[in-house]
Protein backbone atom coordinates (compact mmCIF):
# COMPACT_ATOMS: atom_id res chain seq x y z
CA UNK A 1 0.00 0.00 0.00
CA UNK A 2 1.17 3.63 -1.15
CA UNK A 3 -0.21 6.58 0.52
CA UNK A 4 0.84 10.26 -0.06
CA UNK A 5 2.98 8.79 -3.34
CA UNK A 6 2.00 12.55 -4.61
CA UNK A 7 0.68 15.93 -3.31
CA UNK A 8 -2.67 15.21 -5.75
CA UNK A 9 -2.61 11.68 -4.09
CA UNK A 10 -3.89 13.87 -0.95
CA UNK A 11 -5.72 16.62 -1.80
CA UNK A 12 -7.19 18.84 1.40
CA UNK A 13 -10.13 21.21 1.43
CA UNK A 14 -10.85 23.02 4.60
CA UNK A 15 -14.54 24.49 5.07
CA UNK A 16 -14.66 27.12 7.65
CA UNK A 17 -17.16 29.40 9.51
CA UNK A 18 -15.71 32.27 8.32
CA UNK A 19 -17.79 35.35 7.07
CA UNK A 20 -15.91 36.25 3.59
CA UNK A 21 -17.33 39.77 2.20
CA UNK A 22 -15.57 41.92 -0.29
CA UNK A 23 -16.13 45.02 1.73
CA UNK A 24 -12.92 45.86 3.33
CA UNK A 25 -12.66 45.35 6.85
CA UNK A 26 -10.11 44.36 9.24
CA UNK A 27 -9.02 41.49 8.42
CA UNK A 28 -8.02 40.13 4.88
CA UNK A 29 -8.88 36.57 3.85
CA UNK A 30 -6.20 34.32 1.68
CA UNK A 31 -6.48 30.87 0.55
CA UNK A 32 -3.61 29.45 0.95
CA UNK A 33 -2.53 26.15 -1.22
CA UNK A 34 0.69 24.63 -0.51
CA UNK A 35 2.76 21.21 -1.35
CA UNK A 36 5.37 20.26 0.32
CA UNK A 37 5.15 23.05 3.21
CA UNK A 38 3.20 22.68 6.67
CA UNK A 39 0.60 25.04 7.52
CA UNK A 40 3.32 26.34 10.61
CA UNK A 41 6.62 26.53 8.19
CA UNK A 42 4.40 28.27 5.19
CA UNK A 43 2.86 30.87 7.66
CA UNK A 44 6.29 31.53 9.11
CA UNK A 45 7.78 31.72 5.60
CA UNK A 46 5.04 34.56 4.76
CA UNK A 47 5.41 36.37 7.51
CA UNK A 48 8.99 36.79 6.98
CA UNK A 49 8.30 37.12 2.91
CA UNK A 50 5.97 40.20 3.83
CA UNK A 51 8.12 41.60 6.96
CA UNK A 52 5.03 41.10 8.96
CA UNK A 53 4.88 39.48 12.83
CA UNK A 54 3.41 36.15 12.80
CA UNK A 55 1.33 36.99 15.24
CA UNK A 56 -0.94 38.81 12.58
CA UNK A 57 -1.22 35.40 10.67
CA UNK A 58 -3.82 33.62 11.52
CA UNK A 59 -5.05 30.19 10.54
CA UNK A 60 -7.37 27.45 11.20
CA UNK A 61 -6.01 23.70 11.16
CA UNK A 62 -1.96 22.27 10.90
CA UNK A 63 -2.43 20.63 7.38
CA UNK A 64 0.17 18.19 6.49
CA UNK A 65 3.10 18.98 4.06
CA UNK A 66 2.89 15.65 2.27
CA UNK A 67 -0.37 16.40 0.47
CA UNK A 68 -1.86 19.05 -1.77
CA UNK A 69 -4.04 21.38 0.27
CA UNK A 70 -6.19 24.40 0.49
CA UNK A 71 -7.15 26.33 3.74
CA UNK A 72 -8.17 29.18 5.13
CA UNK A 73 -5.79 32.16 6.29
CA UNK A 74 -6.40 35.94 7.43
CA UNK A 75 -3.96 38.54 8.07
CA UNK A 76 -4.63 41.32 10.35
CA UNK A 77 -3.16 43.94 7.63
CA UNK A 78 -4.65 45.88 4.93
CA UNK A 79 -2.53 45.55 2.19
CA UNK A 80 -2.58 42.46 -0.40
CA UNK A 81 -0.10 40.27 0.26
CA UNK A 82 -0.90 37.44 -1.68
CA UNK A 83 2.13 36.01 -2.89
CA UNK A 84 3.17 32.97 -5.35
CA UNK A 85 6.09 30.34 -4.83
CA UNK A 86 6.91 27.09 -6.10
CA UNK A 87 5.86 25.16 -2.71
CA UNK A 88 2.61 27.81 -1.77
CA UNK A 89 0.63 30.27 -3.42
CA UNK A 90 -1.22 32.65 -0.72
CA UNK A 91 -4.01 34.52 -2.52
CA UNK A 92 -6.38 37.59 -1.45
CA UNK A 93 -10.22 36.25 -1.35
CA UNK A 94 -11.87 38.75 0.36
CA UNK A 95 -12.29 40.27 4.16
CA UNK A 96 -13.59 39.46 7.38
CA UNK A 97 -14.56 41.47 10.51
CA UNK A 98 -13.25 38.08 12.81
CA UNK A 99 -9.71 36.36 12.63
CA UNK A 100 -9.38 32.78 11.42
CA UNK A 101 -8.80 30.12 14.12
CA UNK A 102 -8.86 26.81 15.13
CA UNK A 103 -12.60 26.90 16.01
CA UNK A 104 -13.81 27.97 12.63
CA UNK A 105 -12.74 24.87 10.94
CA UNK A 106 -15.74 22.88 10.33
CA UNK A 107 -14.72 20.23 8.09
CA UNK A 108 -12.38 19.07 5.77
CA UNK A 109 -13.31 17.43 2.73
CA UNK A 110 -10.57 14.53 1.40
CA UNK A 111 -9.67 13.31 -2.16
CA UNK A 112 -7.57 10.11 -1.09
CA UNK A 113 -5.77 8.09 -3.70
CA UNK A 114 -4.36 4.81 -2.28
CA UNK A 115 -1.72 2.82 -4.48
CA UNK A 116 -0.05 -0.56 -5.36
CA UNK A 117 -2.08 -3.09 -3.81
CA UNK A 118 -2.45 -6.30 -4.64
CA UNK A 119 -6.14 -7.26 -5.85
CA UNK A 120 -7.45 -9.01 -2.81
CA UNK A 121 -5.94 -6.11 -0.97
CA UNK A 122 -7.34 -3.53 -3.15
CA UNK A 123 -11.15 -4.93 -3.29
CA UNK A 124 -10.41 -5.18 0.98
CA UNK A 125 -9.83 -1.87 1.23
CA UNK A 126 -12.53 -1.20 -0.84
CA UNK A 127 -14.95 -2.97 1.43
CA UNK A 128 -13.52 -1.67 4.19
CA UNK A 129 -13.96 1.79 3.70
CA UNK A 130 -17.52 1.31 3.12
CA UNK A 131 -18.23 -0.12 6.18
CA UNK A 132 -16.32 2.58 7.80
CA UNK A 133 -18.92 4.85 5.88
CA UNK A 134 -21.33 3.45 8.20
CA UNK A 135 -20.17 2.59 11.17
CA UNK A 136 -17.12 5.78 11.98
CA UNK A 137 -13.91 4.55 13.57
CA UNK A 138 -12.12 5.66 16.52
CA UNK A 139 -10.82 9.37 16.37
CA UNK A 140 -7.42 8.51 17.28
CA UNK A 141 -5.18 11.07 17.06
CA UNK A 142 -2.40 9.84 14.17
CA UNK A 143 1.25 9.41 13.92
CA UNK A 144 1.81 12.80 12.13
CA UNK A 145 0.97 14.58 15.55
CA UNK A 146 3.84 12.49 16.88
CA UNK A 147 6.91 14.22 15.32
CA UNK A 148 8.63 15.58 18.21
CA UNK A 149 8.11 12.26 20.41
CA UNK A 150 11.52 10.43 20.76
CA UNK A 151 11.35 6.73 21.04
CA UNK A 152 14.26 6.45 23.80
CA UNK A 153 13.50 9.73 25.47
CA UNK A 154 10.04 10.06 25.24
CA UNK A 155 7.65 13.33 25.27
CA UNK A 156 8.92 17.23 25.85
CA UNK A 157 5.92 17.97 27.53
CA UNK A 158 5.96 15.04 30.06
CA UNK A 159 10.04 16.07 30.71
CA UNK A 160 8.38 19.53 31.43
CA UNK A 161 5.73 17.96 33.76
CA UNK A 162 8.49 16.35 35.58
CA UNK A 163 10.58 18.95 35.87
CA UNK A 164 13.04 17.73 34.21
CA UNK A 165 14.03 20.93 32.00
CA UNK A 166 17.87 19.56 30.77
CA UNK A 167 15.93 16.40 29.09
CA UNK A 168 13.37 18.39 28.09
CA UNK A 169 15.49 20.78 25.85
CA UNK A 170 18.08 17.75 25.08
CA UNK A 171 15.24 16.93 23.36
CA UNK A 172 13.99 19.58 21.64
CA UNK A 173 17.77 20.99 20.08
CA UNK A 174 18.79 16.94 19.50
CA UNK A 175 15.42 14.69 18.62
CA UNK A 176 15.71 13.43 14.58
CA UNK A 177 12.52 14.36 13.26
CA UNK A 178 11.24 11.70 10.25
CA UNK A 179 12.47 12.55 7.00
CA UNK A 180 15.01 14.90 8.58
CA UNK A 181 18.28 14.82 5.59
CA UNK A 182 21.88 13.33 6.34
CA UNK A 183 23.73 16.04 7.47
CA UNK A 184 20.88 17.40 10.04
CA UNK A 185 20.96 14.23 11.69
CA UNK A 186 25.05 14.09 11.73
CA UNK A 187 24.90 17.74 13.46
CA UNK A 188 22.47 16.59 16.02
CA UNK A 189 24.25 13.33 16.97
CA UNK A 190 27.17 15.78 17.26
CA UNK A 191 25.53 17.83 19.54
CA UNK A 192 24.69 14.95 21.71
CA UNK A 193 28.01 13.82 22.02
CA UNK A 194 29.38 17.55 23.30
CA UNK A 195 26.28 17.81 25.05
CA UNK A 196 27.50 19.90 28.23
CA UNK A 197 30.45 21.84 26.80
CA UNK A 198 28.13 24.76 25.52
CA UNK A 199 30.77 26.65 23.37
CA UNK A 200 30.87 23.63 21.30
CA UNK A 201 27.22 23.25 20.67
CA UNK A 202 27.34 26.80 20.30
CA UNK A 203 29.53 26.57 17.33
CA UNK A 204 27.46 23.30 15.99
CA UNK A 205 24.52 25.98 16.20
CA UNK A 206 22.44 26.69 12.92
CA UNK A 207 18.96 28.15 13.91
CA UNK A 208 17.74 30.86 15.35
CA UNK A 209 16.66 28.70 18.55
CA UNK A 210 19.43 26.55 18.91
CA UNK A 211 22.14 29.59 19.11
CA UNK A 212 19.67 31.34 21.52
CA UNK A 213 19.92 28.26 23.93
CA UNK A 214 23.42 27.35 23.62
CA UNK A 215 24.34 30.96 23.65
CA UNK A 216 21.95 31.34 27.30
CA UNK A 217 23.92 28.13 28.64
CA UNK A 218 26.93 29.07 27.91
CA UNK A 219 26.79 32.47 29.94
CA UNK A 220 24.68 30.85 32.79
CA UNK A 221 25.24 26.61 32.61
CA UNK A 222 21.81 25.16 34.36
CA UNK A 223 19.34 27.79 32.70
CA UNK A 224 17.42 24.83 30.92
CA UNK A 225 14.46 26.20 31.54
CA UNK A 226 14.85 29.63 30.46
CA UNK A 227 16.31 28.63 27.58
CA UNK A 228 13.63 26.11 26.72
CA UNK A 229 11.07 29.48 27.11
CA UNK A 230 12.80 31.13 23.79
CA UNK A 231 11.70 28.83 21.46
CA UNK A 232 8.95 30.23 19.00
CA UNK A 233 4.96 29.94 21.18
CA UNK A 234 3.92 27.29 18.30
CA UNK A 235 6.21 25.47 18.84
CA UNK A 236 6.28 25.26 22.72
CA UNK A 237 2.31 24.54 21.87
CA UNK A 238 3.21 21.44 19.20
CA UNK A 239 5.42 19.80 22.18
CA UNK A 240 2.45 20.15 24.58
CA UNK A 241 -0.52 19.15 21.78
CA UNK A 242 1.80 16.35 21.13
CA UNK A 243 1.92 14.96 24.71
CA UNK A 244 -1.78 15.68 25.02
CA UNK A 245 -2.42 13.97 22.20
CA UNK A 246 -0.41 10.61 23.54
CA UNK A 247 -2.22 10.56 26.73
CA UNK A 248 -5.86 10.93 25.05
CA UNK A 249 -4.77 7.88 22.57
CA UNK A 250 -3.94 5.55 25.52
CA UNK A 251 -7.14 6.70 27.53
CA UNK A 252 -9.18 5.42 24.12
CA UNK A 253 -7.10 2.48 23.58
CA UNK A 254 -7.15 0.65 26.68
CA UNK A 255 -11.51 1.69 26.47
CA UNK A 256 -11.95 0.39 23.04
CA UNK A 257 -9.61 -2.98 24.53
CA UNK A 258 -12.09 -3.26 27.27
CA UNK A 259 -15.26 -3.23 25.08
CA UNK A 260 -13.90 -5.77 22.63
CA UNK A 261 -16.27 -9.18 22.71
CA UNK A 262 -14.77 -11.99 25.29
CA UNK A 263 -12.51 -13.64 23.13
CA UNK A 264 -12.09 -11.25 20.25
CA UNK A 265 -9.16 -9.08 20.57
CA UNK A 266 -9.44 -5.58 19.22
CA UNK A 267 -7.89 -5.35 15.53
CA UNK A 268 -4.63 -3.41 15.89
CA UNK A 269 -2.46 -0.83 13.39
CA UNK A 270 1.33 -0.13 14.57
CA UNK A 271 1.34 3.55 15.20
CA UNK A 272 4.42 6.03 16.07
CA UNK A 273 3.77 6.23 19.94
CA UNK A 274 1.74 3.03 20.54
CA UNK A 275 -0.60 0.74 18.83
CA UNK A 276 -4.15 1.62 17.50
CA UNK A 277 -6.57 -0.63 18.33
CA UNK A 278 -10.06 -1.13 16.31
CA UNK A 279 -13.57 -2.49 17.29
CA UNK A 280 -17.11 -2.52 15.94
CA UNK A 281 -18.69 0.40 17.48
CA UNK A 282 -20.71 0.20 20.44
CA UNK A 283 -23.47 2.52 21.64
CA UNK A 284 -21.10 3.48 24.17
CA UNK A 285 -18.21 4.22 22.42
CA UNK A 286 -20.40 6.07 19.82
CA UNK A 287 -21.54 8.72 22.66
CA UNK A 288 -17.84 8.68 24.40
CA UNK A 289 -16.30 12.41 24.80
CA UNK A 290 -12.72 12.15 26.45
CA UNK A 291 -11.71 15.78 27.64
CA UNK A 292 -8.02 16.41 26.25
CA UNK A 293 -5.81 15.67 29.37
CA UNK A 294 -5.13 19.14 30.87
CA UNK A 295 -6.45 22.50 33.00
CA UNK A 296 -10.25 22.29 33.09
CA UNK A 297 -10.57 18.50 32.27
CA UNK A 298 -14.58 17.36 33.35
CA UNK A 299 -14.95 13.73 32.35
CA UNK A 300 -18.68 13.11 31.21
CA UNK A 301 -17.63 9.54 31.06
CA UNK A 302 -16.38 8.66 34.99
CA UNK A 303 -15.27 5.50 32.98
CA UNK A 304 -12.76 7.56 31.03
CA UNK A 305 -11.38 9.52 34.08
CA UNK A 306 -10.54 6.39 35.98
CA UNK A 307 -8.63 5.07 32.63
CA UNK A 308 -6.33 8.33 32.94
CA UNK A 309 -5.60 8.14 36.26
CA UNK A 310 -4.36 4.42 35.48
CA UNK A 311 -2.26 6.04 33.17
CA UNK A 312 -0.73 8.62 34.99
CA UNK A 313 0.16 5.84 37.71
CA UNK A 314 2.25 4.06 35.36
CA UNK A 315 4.29 7.01 34.18
CA UNK A 316 4.44 8.16 38.13
CA UNK A 317 2.62 11.26 37.32
CA UNK A 318 -0.48 12.72 39.23
CA UNK A 319 -3.14 14.74 37.72
CA UNK A 320 -2.37 18.44 39.18
CA UNK A 321 1.05 18.00 36.99
CA UNK A 322 -1.11 18.23 33.79
CA UNK A 323 -2.85 21.46 35.24
CA UNK A 324 0.12 23.48 36.36
CA UNK A 325 1.73 25.98 34.38
CA UNK A 326 5.02 24.44 32.28
CA UNK A 327 6.10 27.43 31.51
CA UNK A 328 5.08 31.37 32.20
CA UNK A 329 1.42 31.57 30.55
CA UNK A 330 1.92 27.99 29.11
CA UNK A 331 -0.38 24.86 30.47
CA UNK A 332 -2.31 21.94 28.79
CA UNK A 333 -5.28 23.10 28.31
CA UNK A 334 -8.26 21.26 27.99
CA UNK A 335 -11.08 20.80 25.67
CA UNK A 336 -13.67 17.64 24.49
CA UNK A 337 -12.81 15.61 22.01
CA UNK A 338 -15.34 12.78 20.45
CA UNK A 339 -14.15 9.55 20.92
CA UNK A 340 -16.00 8.31 17.61
CA UNK A 341 -16.36 9.66 14.43
CA UNK A 342 -18.37 8.51 11.26
CA UNK A 343 -17.35 10.00 7.96
CA UNK A 344 -19.86 11.81 4.96
CA UNK A 345 -20.14 11.75 1.75
CA UNK A 346 -17.94 8.46 1.18
CA UNK A 347 -17.72 7.95 -2.45
CA UNK A 348 -15.41 4.92 -3.31
CA UNK A 349 -13.77 4.60 -6.86
CA UNK A 350 -11.93 1.19 -7.83
CA UNK A 351 -10.35 -0.96 -7.62
CA UNK A 352 -8.65 0.18 -10.63
CA UNK A 353 -5.40 -0.57 -12.90
CA UNK A 354 -2.98 1.46 -11.08
CA UNK A 355 -0.89 3.75 -13.77
CA UNK A 356 1.76 4.65 -11.52
CA UNK A 357 2.42 0.71 -10.68
CA UNK A 358 2.28 -1.42 -13.25
CA UNK A 359 0.31 -4.94 -12.08
CA UNK A 360 -1.01 -3.22 -9.61
CA UNK A 361 -4.16 -1.82 -8.25
CA UNK A 362 -5.63 1.64 -6.76
CA UNK A 363 -8.61 2.50 -5.05
CA UNK A 364 -10.01 6.71 -4.69
CA UNK A 365 -11.84 7.32 -1.90
CA UNK A 366 -13.18 11.11 -1.06
CA UNK A 367 -15.14 11.73 2.00
CA UNK A 368 -15.21 14.44 5.04
CA UNK A 369 -14.47 14.61 8.30
CA UNK A 370 -14.91 17.15 10.97
CA UNK A 371 -12.37 19.22 12.04
CA UNK A 372 -9.46 17.62 13.87
CA UNK A 373 -10.70 14.20 13.01
CA UNK A 374 -7.59 12.25 10.53
CA UNK A 375 -8.19 10.89 7.03
CA UNK A 376 -5.11 8.58 7.93
CA UNK A 377 -6.93 6.99 10.44
CA UNK A 378 -9.40 6.56 8.21
CA UNK A 379 -7.47 4.77 5.88
CA UNK A 380 -6.52 2.58 9.17
CA UNK A 381 -9.79 1.35 9.88
CA UNK A 382 -10.66 -0.14 6.75
CA UNK A 383 -8.11 -3.11 7.01
CA UNK A 384 -9.45 -4.81 10.26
Amino acid sequence: MRLKTTPEDFVVREAVNLHIRQKPARYRVYLLEKKGWNTADAVAAIARQRRLPLSRIRYGGKKDRHGHTFQYVTIDHQADHSLETPGYRLKAIGYATEPMGPGRVLANHFAVTVRELRPEAAARLARGARRVAAEGFPNYFDDQRFGSYDRERGFIAEQMARGRWEQAIQIALTHIYPGEKSKAKARKRRLLEVWGDWAACLSLAETAFERRCFAMLQERPGAFREALATARREELEMWLSAYQAFLWNEVLRRLIARAAPEGEPPAEAAGVAGPYRFVRPTAALQQLVIPLPGRGMRFPAPEAGLVLEEVLWERRLRPGQLEADLLPGLFLKSSPREAWVVPSSVQVEGPQPDERYPGCQKVSLRFTLPRGAYATMFIKATAP
